[in-house]
């Protein structure tokens, strides 16, 4: 190689063959792989940091609640079992003996609790202490699992209704924080006290709540451990509105569909242009959608991180009870329908909070550690060590994570292990007969909610709670005059300042309003209805900042099916629902500042009954320039659509018809091998068209009229509320419930009068006379009728008896018959039955015969007794005061007759 060549080949730039991004796949994985070892040592770290944090607080925590004294104390049940009887034997408020004394049964259960919670503070001298046994309202220290009362209500709402249950509770009773959140509760008062005093902590609450929850087929357990601190006080503040907006009411205009079009169509063209740009600026879009939502979900995250409050000396002390539920264990009854990620052979739980009655699954931040849980057949201490809520597994009958203190399970809690030479049935044996300690019954009393006390829910008739930027303020139904229900604010600050939007909830109005929503940076407001109103009005907007206002309605019931309505200053546009005629479409155009009409337009969908070129599809009239324009539909394939203008004709005189002029049409045929309409046809167009003008301004002026009811009735309906109640109301339908009473004390009366009275038998004989005085013939006649339908009953009632002994005397000779004929013939056993039967039928004899004689005695004595009290009743005119010399001998004839019928 020539030395130039080789100089050149020298000084020539070396280019690299390697490619630079063959290892990026390779390197990114490691780079990933380090920041996640990275971040799981940090976390491990943060784990030991609070594990060490927790064991400092903790025994600070002990320090500062004890003081000098010894740890063993805190939660220590009194084993000389004071009663207190003389302070609540007599005491106003009426509580039963169980309230205020200990059955041996309790003392024991009490003792066996001393006995584990001293044996838990010596083995745990770090833990927290264990809620066994509280003073209830009576001062006298009960076992925690015997104060749930599990009850079911006959409420609508609470029937196997988890969500309404917490609801109630939280709404029903006031929640009040511990006097000292970091100290051991002092009390437990019972569900039924509770229900009454309708204000309580979070233990009672809780022990609330689960006997609801168990009553209404839930397993639900008392969680006894650690909360955050706006949990603890029951602060919502920094927590964003937890319910759904309400939606809009008003439905959107349904769009029309589009029509098929024809089978013989002309292609499009195709596209020759190159997408290449779009599609990489659709990917490159897409690509940064996705990196803008995994920061964002990132961002969020942090966010709900820096809104909890930092952790302070206190974290890991604030006393607090809620209620866990688990959903798909395999004792439950009732069976969640909500959706969980555990897997089936997993138990899945949800925790209730009573204080607010929201309801999270277990990895939720506002709860930090578990201690305990009871319900009314056992109490479980926590044994999983330093475990984060959503990893704590959640069968109890596992006794390596959770600790027993009675060693009994309820049979369906049980789990047996069975071999092949064992049955299970020889497993199964009744409770009575264990040889360990359960459970007692409830002391509690029965809970009870009245109609009353579960309607108005609220304790002061109304509750308000503060969200993140939000006020929620609820009220009992018939609280307000309006008959609100519920009110929400939103606000643009923190400090609840500056409102942005208002609703307002209403039920039971006469009116038919269910809310107004207020929007204060447009001044719109929006009232929605229910169906019902004479009008059919759905919903009505309007604003303080100009005059125009729109008004939806309920279109079926109404005659016209007038769907919306916008009214303005200079114009007012209908639209309408499947009406006959087609119309869907009207605008009225006004002058300004006047009521004269100056153009309408209406509108019409395709009616395919006709053609196309006879089916109008917009009508204008120009009243300015009195003109008539028609616009008829599109024929299938065609390009325009066919026209006609009329220009109206001077009015003729009274009684002449309209001279038709040619020149003031003007037609166009969309199709020129169509026919041309002939001047007949034109004309009766145009007549039709010029009665409907009149028929239309007429409309118009009612449509007006009818706008101005409304108007004029919502003004009233807002100033004068009036509410409305169901006739089966017994609260407040005061009428029907005076009548009811009303009726009940004429019933009552009514059956006090019979059964002091003796009986009336007359009576029924005076019925035919309307309550008029008797003659002597009628006063006879009754007489006579009364006293032969007594004899006609006693002789029937005779005559049976009669005929009964008769029977019995045929049926004992019959028997005496067969005995002595074929007495040979039987055996021991079949001989003494037929003997036995012998003596039955002599003893029903005897019997009847008996009744007989009674029977024949007394009604001899009420005979004459009923012919007396008829001789002496003044009712009936047998003996005359005044006796004319005609007519004393058939005075004396009729005394013979009585004389007579009184000594047969």
């Amino acid at each position: 190689m020539p030395p130039k060549e080789e100089r050149k080949k020298k000084f020539q730039p070396f280019v690299s063959t390697i490619d630079p991004n063959k290892h990026a796949d390779a390197l990114k994985e490691i780079e990933i792989r380090h920041a996640e070892d990275a971040r799981m040592a940090e976390l491990a770290a943060e784990e030991a940091l609070e594990e060490e944090c927790e064991e400092e607080e903790d025994e600070e925590y002990f320090e500062e609640l004890l003081g000098n004294e010894d740890s063993t104390i805190v939660g220590r049940i009194d084993l000389a079992f004071p009663e207190t009887i003389d302070e609540f034997a007599d005491s106003e408020l009426c509580y039963p003996p169980s309230y205020y004394t200990l059955s041996p049964k309790e003392r024991l259960l009490l003792l066996y609790a001393e006995n584990f919670r001293h044996q838990f503070i010596i083995n745990n001298p770090n833990r927290r202490p264990l809620v066994l046994a509280l003073p209830n309202e009576c001062k006298v220290q009960k076992f925690v699992s015997t104060t749930i009362r599990p009850t079911a209500f006959l409420h609508v709402p609470l029937i196997r209704n988890a969500e309404e249950c917490a609801k109630f509770v939280a709404d029903f009773i006031i929640y009040e924080p511990l006097e000292d959140m970091m100290s051991f509760p002092t009390r437990l008062i019972s569900p039924a006290s509770l229900l009454r005093r309708r204000q309580g902590n979070s233990f009672e609450m809780a022990t609330l709540l689960c006997s609801m929850l168990l009553g209404a087929g839930f397993q639900a357990f008392v969680v006894s451990g650690v909360a955050r601190a706006e949990t603890v006080e029951c602060d919502l503040r920094e927590k964003p509105y937890p319910y759904q907006m309400p939606p809009p009411k008003v439905e959107e205009e349904q769009k029309a569909k589009p029509t098929t079009g024809s089978k013989y169509k002309l292609r499009p063209l195709p596209d020759l242009r190159s997408h290449l740009e779009e599609n990489m600026a659709e990917l490159l879009m897409q690509k940064e959608a996705e990196e803008q939502k995994i920061k964002d979900e990132a961002l969020q995250r942090t966010l709900e991180e820096l809104e909890l409050q930092p952790v302070d000396k206190y974290h890991f002390r604030r006393s607090h009870a809620w209620v866990v539920v688990l959903d798909n264990a395999p004792w439950v009854t009732v069976k969640a329908v909500h959706k969980t990620d555990a897997s089936p052979k997993m138990l899945a739980a949800r925790f209730f909070e009573p204080s607010t009655g929201f309801i999270c699954e277990t990895h939720c931040k506002q709860y930090i550690l578990i201690d305990s849980v009871w319900n009314q057949y056992n109490y479980y201490v926590n044994k999983q060590e330093y475990q984060r809520l959503s990893e704590i597994r959640w069968d109890l009958r596992d006794t390596t994570d959770w600790e027993h203190i009675l060693p009994g399970e309820p049979p369906e809690m049980r789990t047996y292990v069975v071999y092949s030479d064992e049955n299970l049935a020889d497993l199964v044996h009744p409770i009575q007969d264990e040889h360990h300690l359960d459970t007692i019954r409830s002391w509690v009393m029965k809970l009870h909610i009245g109609a009353k006390e579960f309607e108005e829910r609220f304790p002061k008739l109304e509750k308000t709670v503060y969200y993140q930027k939000a006020k929620h303020e609820r009220y009992s139904p018939y609280s307000q005059r309006t008959g609100k229900v519920m009110q929400l604010t939103l606000y643009s600050d923190d400090e609840y300042n500056q409102p942005t939007e208002h609703w307002e909830f209403f039920e039971n109005r006469t009116d038919k309003l269910i809310s107004i929503k207020y929007n204060y940076e447009t001044s719109q407001t929006e009232e929605n209805f229910a169906i019902g109103r004479n009008d059919s009005l759905k919903a009505m907007y309007y604003s303080d900042k100009h005059r125009g206002k729109e008004l939806y309605f309920y279109s079926a019931p109404r005659l016209d099916s007038l769907y919306y309505l916008r009214i303005e200053t200079d114009s007012v546009t209908l639209q309408y629902k499947e009406r006959s005629d087609f119309c869907y479409y009207q605008l009225f155009e006004l002058k300004a500042n006047s009521n004269f009409l100056k153009k309408i337009v209406e509108k019409f969908h395709r009616n395919h009954n006709l053609p196309a070129d006879k089916d109008i599809a917009v009508r204008s009239f120009l009243l300015l320039s009195h003109k008539i324009t028609l616009k008829f539909h599109y024929a299938r394939g065609a390009l325009t659509a066919s026209t006609c203008e009329f220009t109206k004709p001077p009015k003729p005189d009274y009684g002449q018809e309209i001279v038709f002029d040619l020149s003031l049409v003007k037609l166009y045929k969309a199709n020129a091998a169509d026919p041309d309409p002939t001047q007949l046809e034109v004309y009766r167009l145009m007549l039709a068209q010029l009665n409907y003008e009149e028929k239309i301004i007429k409309q118009f002026e009612k449509i007006v009229e009818e706008n101005n009811q409304i108007l004029d009735q919502r003004r009233f309906e807002h100033e004068n509320p009036v509410l409305t109640f169901c006739i089966f109301d017994g609260l407040r339908n005061a009428a029907a419930r005076n009548s009811r009473l009303e009726k009940k004390e004429k019933e009552d009366a009514y059956k006090r009068d019979v059964q002091t009275k003796p009986a009336d038998f007359l009576a029924p004989y005076l019925v035919i006379y309307k309550n008029r005085a008797l003659t002597y013939d009628e006063s006879w006649a009754a007489y006579k009728a009364c006293l032969s339908d007594l004899k006609s009953r006693f002789v029937f009632l005779l005559n049976d008896l009669q005929r009964q002994y008769e029977d019995l005397i045929t049926e004992s000779k019959s028997l005496k018959r067969f005995l002595n004929k074929f007495e040979n013939q039987f055996n021991n056993f079949d001989y003494e039955q037929l003997v036995q039967e012998a003596k039955q039928i002599n003893l029903n004899k005897r019997m009847v015969q008996q009744r007989l004689t009674i029977t024949h005695e007394e009604a001899q004595k009420k005979y004459e007794t009923v012919k007396q009290s008829l001789i002496n009743d003044p009712r009936l005119n047998l003996i005359k005061e005044q006796e004319k010399p005609s007519e004393k001998r058939t005075s004396r004839k009729l005394r013979r007759a009585i004389k007579k019928v009184t000594t047969d």
